[in-house]
């Protein structure tokens, strides 16, 4: 999972073409803490997806730029663009239907 920072979220999200996931997470948030092993499960079993997390908290103008109020907030771009977003801490299934249809028919976060 990568770590998003100011200085390459626009290369690793924004501009990049494919799929990825960013984990919009705060260290003082025991949802979030929790959400951690789920998402590195199902990474595993997605390597077509890139997967990465950004600190709302070190980097508040990003996530306000993607309407991310709480934490934890997965939001899922295609080809740089956000196309749907899950709030708060969700089983594994829930992150599974994302990619499934982000996958085939996009959405709308």
């Amino acid at each position: 999972m990568v770590e998003l920072t100011k200085e390459n979220f626009d290369a690793r999200v924004t501009n990049a073409e494919g799929t990825v996931l960013v984990d919009f997470w705060s260290p003082g948030c025991g949802p979030c803490r929790a959400m951690e092993p789920v998402l590195e499960a199902v990474a595993a079993r997605h390597p077509e997806v890139r997967f990465a997390k950004l600190n709302a908290a070190e980097h508040p103008d990003i996530a306000w730029a993607f309407k991310v109020v709480s934490v934890p907030t997965l939001v899922l771009f295609r080809d740089g663009m956000p196309i749907d977003d899950i709030v708060g801490a969700v089983p594994a299934q829930r992150i599974e239907d994302l990619l499934a249809k982000g996958g085939r028919e996009g959405g709308g976060a």
